[in-house]
């Protein structure tokens, strides 16, 4: 006879008994499982019917500190100052050239030398005469006079050679200054139309970046503040000119003043020799300081053949290369572009909604796409007065002006500039959805008690993108709704502020 245990049939049985036995415990459970949250749902439901305010989104009002800010794009420029094309004053061929691209070179420092022998030679010939007249001199100064009697006729003659000096000086001082004052009017017009070209060009510069003209008109733009350069250049070298022939005609005037003078002195007292001595080495000394004028006159056209960078900066353009030659003149080049890349502004154009918040001074943040991580220290600096239409926006150029000590920046970078126009600190502050308005007056909404709510009338300040300033009608601690209040589809009325149930709701205007 089999035990059950040794027979299939009653094994299988077993096993169907107890995995029925399973199934029941686990459905119980499950049930038990599924009352539990029901019951959870109810006590939740039935909580929330005794307490509306479970319903809603709610914060509490808090101090804190707001940074309202304005943000625009811009573009990084050089300074004022900070950006200098570089050329020839005079026509020659480049021997030396001690810079390229990317070069950081100091000021005062020799960007190029040309090749001018002439020029050399030819102060090397005036160094010659000056050293010949000085010798001519001393030989004068060293020689012995002598003396003779001198007639009535001899001294009227020196008293008119005195006369005439003296009228020929006055005259001469007349029309030199005159000269001079002319040649001072041609800078003063040559420096305005510098001025006015520089002007059209840069205008021509934003108008290209605005696509407004085509690129030859920016290169005639470019050519006429060449020109109106060289011509200021000219104008200035003929100044130096006019006064340098003015000294020297005054002083040989003076001089022959001074000779007039010992002559006449010499006749008196019977001296003739020694006035024709002292004539003599009066043009002797004269001849000397026309000699160190025509020195310095062709010194300084020699410098003109070492080409110097006026400022400290970075080379960032180079038009020409070892053994070109340069032109000087109305159409003369640009040979090199120095930028001290450390004086840097972003030139921000502000919409005239936002204009009336900006103020000289304000502190401005700037990034830029080639460092999107890293943010510059700004503050602005200058708030054009004429506005430009942008895109069918009004706008200003308000610059920006920053360091850039590592040499980040480049001039020509697309930049976003944030100008903060208002900070204030330690003030009442609420999200700022939770300010809502009855009309057109400004409340939030402030829990008191578990089921009523207060609407307080408020008084707003400024704001940023997160937080709004309260300025009076709630208190910091307190809890103010944020949302689900008034009820969805429930229009506020129009009725006066207080504290109301929330079953109850509030009479007031449609709520923005």
């Amino acid at each position: 006879m089999q035990t059950p245990l040794n027979n299939p049939d009653e094994a299988a049985a077993i096993r169907r008994r107890k995995t029925l036995r399973r199934r029941i415990i686990m459905a119980i459970v499950v049930a038990l499982l599924l009352a539990g949250v029901v019951i959870a749902v109810i006590l939740i439901l039935r909580a929330r019917e005794q307490n509306p305010l479970a319903n809603m989104v709610s914060a509490q009002v808090a101090r804190g500190t707001i940074v309202q800010t304005i943000s625009e794009t811009g573009n990084v420029n050089a300074q004022t100052g900070a950006q200098v094309n570089i050329g020839s004053q005079i026509t020659g061929r480049i021997k030396e050239l001690n810079v390229d691209v990317g070069s950081y070179v100091q000021a005062n420092q020799i960007i190029a030398t040309l090749d001018l022998p002439d020029i050399l030679a030819q102060y090397q010939q005036a160094l010659a005469a000056l050293n010949a007249a000085q010798q001519a001199y001393n030989q004068q100064v060293s020689g012995v006079g002598f003396t003779q009697t001198a007639t009535t006729s001899d001294i009227n003659k020196a008293q008119a050679a005195l006369a005439t000096a003296q009228a020929t000086l006055r005259q001469d001082t007349d029309t030199l200054n005159a000269q001079v004052m002319a040649a001072q009017a041609g800078v003063n017009q040559a420096n305005a139309t510098y001025v006015n070209a520089e002007v059209f060009l840069k205008r021509e510069k934003e108008l290209l970046d605005k696509g407004y003209v085509a690129k030859q008109d920016v290169d005639n733009a470019q050519a006429a503040a060449n020109v109106a350069a060289a011509q200021l250049d000219t104008a200035k070298q003929n100044v130096l000119v006019v006064q340098t022939k003015t000294a020297t005609t005054i002083e040989t005037d003076r001089a022959a003043i001074h000779s007039a003078e010992a002559i006449l002195a010499a006749a008196r007292s019977e001296t003739a020799n020694n006035v024709i001595k002292t004539q003599q080495v009066a043009a002797a000394q004269a001849a000397v300081e026309e000699a160190r004028a025509n020195v310095a006159f062709e010194l300084a056209q020699y410098n003109k053949s070492i080409i110097r960078t006026p400022i400290s900066g970075t080379i960032t353009s180079l038009s020409a290369q070892r053994g070109d030659t340069v032109a000087a003149g109305l159409s003369a080049p640009t040979l090199v572009t120095v930028v001290d890349l450390k004086r840097l502004q972003v030139d921000a154009y502000v919409d005239e909604t936002d204009i009336g918040d900006v103020r000289l001074g304000q502190a401005a943040k700037v990034t830029v796409d080639a460092y999107p991580n890293k943010t510059f220290d700004g503050n602005v600096v200058k708030i054009a007065q004429g506005g430009a239409l942008l895109q069918n926006v009004v706008t200003y150029d308000t610059t920006i002006a920053m360091t850039n000590p590592r040499g980040l920046l480049k001039p020509g970078m697309t930049a976003t500039v944030t100008i903060v126009v208002s900070k204030h600190e330690n003030v009442v502050v609420v999200p700022i959805e939770a300010v809502k308005y009855i009309g057109t007056t400004p409340v939030i909404y402030v829990a008191e008690g578990p089921k009523n709510m207060v609407a307080h009338r408020v008084q707003v300040g400024i704001a940023d993108n997160t937080n709004t300033e309260i300025l009076s009608g709630v208190t910091p601690g307190e809890t103010i709704i944020l949302a689900g209040y008034p009820p969805s589809g429930a229009a506020p009325g129009a009725g006066g502020l207080g504290a109301r149930g929330l079953g109850g709701g509030l009479s007031t205007g449609r709520g923005r």
